[in-house]
């Protein structure tokens, strides 16, 4: 019978610390491939969210700083009657001065702005060194007048629309008949119910009588609008929109501020809004020199805006060490971590150009 040889198996404590070696170099560097991976994708998704979050507030910031100015076709030119408290020789007050469709803030310092900014909570709380615009203009679409009782010049304090049109009490309103125009608020609102000879069926009766302001509304020092609109009238919504930078928790935001409405976030991670102004010096429609507000000459002749916006990532240690940037033609380094870029666009006036 043939012996067979017993031999031993298993592995030598030198293969065993050979092979676990080699186990973590493998996982090490699988790690290491994984955690690159991450960054990349972190560096990639934070660079993603500050291009779509600057397209977002230049597309905001386009649509109404090219339309202001635009009252329907009440244009230049077209005489305007504006009922608004404190009425003439005063002044309008900041929120109702209609005539002025565009104006800037210039930060000066941490704390301050040329002009002066407009008190009683105007433009809330906005950060300083960064400058604020102000747009002023149409709301919303036309409605047409059907309807306004009175003498000639009518002098009632009622203008009859379309049922469900939309407006509500304390709007400012301006109607135009592209001829002449009037600027006013609505005191309040008749909606027709069941059978009411002043207010037919099928008609929104508009009210705009004469009465003190309050903090949120200017009141109307008087009720004569100067005109029959009811030949080709329109109604609009007509607002002041201020635009600027403030923080909202940790971080700053983009808001927009609609009349004596609350301020609005709009955009996360805007850090810094400068702003430039474009006049018309030649009266060619094309701006010759580009200025900050508080050096603007004539503000009739602005024909386009330079906005340049800083944008940072919400989240901080995206990168490993801080970048620096260069915004306004100033470099700067941060002490934190995370990413930044800049952005600029110029928007066209189009009620100025054409």
């Amino acid at each position: 019978m043939k012996r067979i040889p017993i031999t031993q198996h298993g592995f030598t404590l030198v293969e065993v610390m050979v092979a676990m070696t080699i186990g973590l170099l493998l996982m090490s560097g699988i790690i290491t491939i994984l955690t690159s991976s991450h960054q990349t994708y972190r560096v990639n998704d934070a660079l993603a969210r500050i291009q779509e979050n600057a397209r977002y507030a230049f597309h905001i910031l386009s649509k109404d700083i090219r339309m202001a100015g635009y009252f329907g076709c009440a244009g230049n030119g077209v005489p305007t009657v504006n009922t608004l408290n404190p009425g003439p020789p005063n002044p309008p007050d900041f929120l109702w001065n209609l005539g002025q469709p565009l104006e800037g803030f210039e930060a000066t310092s941490a704390t301050g702005w040329t002009p002066a900014l407009p008190p009683s909570g105007a433009i809330p709380s906005p950060l300083g060194g960064r400058d604020i615009i102000v747009v002023r203009g149409v709301d919303d679409s036309p409605t047409k007048v059907t309807q306004q009782p009175g003498g000639n010049p009518p002098d009632s304090a009622d203008l009859k629309v379309t049922a469900g049109s939309g407006f509500k009490e304390n709007d400012i309103v301006l109607v135009t008949d592209c001829m002449a125009s009037a600027i006013f608020q609505i005191t309040n609102v008749n909606t027709p119910q069941g059978t009411n000879v002043n207010t037919p069926q099928g008609m929104d009766n508009l009210v705009h009588n004469t009465g003190n302001p309050t903090a949120d509304t200017p009141g109307n020092y008087t009720k004569a609008l100067g005109k029959d609109f009811t030949k080709g009238g329109e109604l609009v919504k007509i607002s002041t929109r201020s635009y600027f930078i403030r923080m909202a928790e940790t971080w700053p935001s983009l808001y927009r501020k609609v009349g004596t409405k609350q301020a609005d976030e709009l955009v996360r991670g805007i850090e810094d809004m400068q702003i430039e102004y474009g006049e018309d010096l030649d009266q060619n429609w094309t701006a010759d020199i580009y200025r900050t507000a508080e050096a603007v000459a004539n503000w009739g002749n602005v024909v386009s805006v330079r906005i340049s916006l800083l944008l940072q990532t919400i989240e901080d240690n995206i990168t490993s060490q801080p970048q620096p940037y260069i915004f306004n033609g100033i470099t700067t380094t941060p002490t934190d971590r995370r990413l930044r870029q800049a952005f600029t666009t110029v928007i066209t006036l189009r009620n100025r150009v054409s």
